[in-house]
């Protein structure tokens, strides 16, 4: 199997099904789809939370491990939840065949406000 499907609510809660590639992000695949902007802003290093999905929780045990780094992120990410993650964090990959996500709110703002701080 080269291709997986992947259901996504978007912002508007509009609900989008789409086909995802083995080995991209899942981040790409809603960049790809033009499902939210901003989107990913810091392509994927993980930095800026903009990627933030929340997981259905029955595909949460499927998934990679949190990283410090995605933790560390995470924490400035608004209306944090248990299945909260990145999607530059989550590799598709066959056994998420039919994975459920919701795009998290936008989060550039409080983004833009922590790294305008550190310079």
């Amino acid at each position: 199997m080269s291709e997986i499907i992947v259901n996504v609510t978007d912002r508007k809660n509009k609900e989008h099904i789409l086909k995802g590639k083995i080995g991209q992000t899942l981040m790409e695949l809603i960049d790809q789809n033009e499902l939210a902007n901003p989107y990913g802003i810091c392509g994927g290093e993980p930095q800026c939370s903009t990627c933030h999905v929340y997981v259905n929780n029955e595909w949460l045990t499927k998934l990679n491990p949190k990283t410090e780094e995605e933790e560390f992120t995470l924490d400035n990410a608004s209306e944090l939840k248990d299945n909260s993650r990145l999607g530059c964090q989550i590799d598709l990959i066959e056994e998420l065949n039919g994975l459920t996500v919701k795009i998290g709110p936008n989060n550039n703002e409080i983004w833009m406000n922590n790294n305008s701080l550190k310079e």
